[in-house]
């Protein structure tokens, strides 16, 4: 049992570190779809879902160790965003995926991070 804990710590500690290059990611990101869109945005934003969907794999095996209040009381809110961010990803509309990395996304991986530390 102590072995699952000590695994489930490494990889919150992997997380953390993996945030610290995530989350501007996410920004840059943000950015182009606002506007300032390059050749090859489709294929970072699909980087960073990849990174997303990873990071929230991982939390969902270690949530029971994650002790974040912020995270633990907006975990169904951000279910029901991250549904309308998989919508407004198959449907291309850029605008409404950079607010919802803003305004959902970017915050739930910060607290996170946070809680990492």
């Amino acid at each position: 049992m102590d072995n699952l804990q000590a695994e489930k710590q490494e990889a919150l500690q992997a997380v953390g570190e993996y945030l610290e290059k995530l989350i501007p990611g996410m920004k840059t990101l943000c950015e182009e779809l606002k506007g300032d869109r390059q050749p090859d945005t489709d294929d970072f934003q699909k980087q960073c879902i990849d990174g997303l969907n990873w990071v929230i794999e991982i939390y969902n095996r270690i949530s029971d160790i994650v002790n974040s209040e912020k995270i633990n009381a907006a975990k169904q809110e951000f279910n029901n965003r991250l549904g309308e961010l998989g919508t407004a990803i198959k449907e291309k509309e850029d605008a409404k995926i950079a607010k919802l990395i803003e305004t959902a996304v970017i915050p739930f991986l910060e607290n996170l991070k946070e809680a990492a530390k």
